[in-house]
């Protein structure tokens, strides 16, 4: 569990560093839904693994369905965020082509990121039942 805390607070750093230079209501209200999202997960996880370790009750399909929501709950949004802050940065290149395809680099990456995010925090959460 101790893994997860570190990473789980290295994941704010993250979000902090990402969203400090922002206006203050993105910045308010990106830092208080991965803060509501957190406790509603560490919550729910807690349970779910509590009603894992009971033998009548030891399925561990709802764990998993609790962790594969919650990663896309942290994904999308954090993927969102990112496209909001860094697609405007193209707009002081001169040609059009120019622009499409940052823009389309910048996606790519923050699609891909976002799907690795999500696989790493589901084997993250997984990975220890």
């Amino acid at each position: 569990m101790l893994i997860q805390m570190v990473i789980g607070i290295l994941f704010f750093i993250g979000v902090y560093i990402l969203i400090s230079d922002e206006q203050k209501w993105l910045r308010l209200t990106t830092f208080g839904y991965f803060v509501l999202l957190t406790i509603i997960f560490v919550t729910g996880y807690m349970n779910q693994l509590n009603d894992l370790q009971s033998p009548e009750l030891g399925d561990l399909s709802a764990l998993r369905q609790w962790v594969y929501v919650f990663g896309y709950f942290y994904s999308v949004p954090l993927m969102i965020v990112s496209a909001y802050i860094w697609v405007p940065y193209p707009k002081k290149y001169k040609t059009l082509r120019s622009r499409v395809l940052m823009i389309s680099l910048i996606i790519f990456v923050i699609m891909t990121a976002g799907h690795f995010l999500n696989l790493f925090f589901r084997l993250l959460f997984l990975g220890i039942t």
